[in-house]
């Protein structure tokens, strides 16, 4: 028996769908011909929604700034503040929003980074 919401094949004596468990109970009995061409149309219909789902989902899991540089580029910074004042530079000029974020962030860490350690090295001066 087909479900009517996503197309799988279930058993005749199935209650739901072993897929999108929705309720097969109230379900007409189609012949084996129809059932057949209905079958591989809707195969062909979920497989196509499928690759869409997954190269949207692709495309919104993915980050434009990793964790991982985001804390190279901020133990960068704190060792050398130069580092921070230039990727957050270069990475303000960006389109993407996030992009822009993280280079605020990035550039804003380098100047207060640069302002203390210019405050350090003023007082073990005196």
């Amino acid at each position: 028996m087909l479900c009517p919401k996503c197309g799988t094949e279930n058993t005749d004596q199935a209650e739901s769908c072993i897929q999108c468990h929705e309720s097969l109970l109230h379900q007409p009995l189609v012949n084996a011909d129809t059932n057949q061409q209905k079958s591989e149309t809707q195969a062909s219909d979920t497989l196509t929604v499928r690759a869409k789902e997954s190269a949207h989902a692709s495309d919104k899991e993915k980050p434009v700034v990793s964790m991982g540089v985001n804390i190279a580029i901020i133990i960068g910074t704190i060792i050398f503040p130069v580092v921070g004042v230039a990727m957050g530079y270069t990475y303000l000029k960006k389109d993407h929003p996030d992009a822009r974020k993280a280079g605020r962030n990035w550039l804003v860490l380098g100047l207060i980074v640069f302002l203390v350690e210019i405050l350090l090295i003023n007082l073990m001066k005196k």
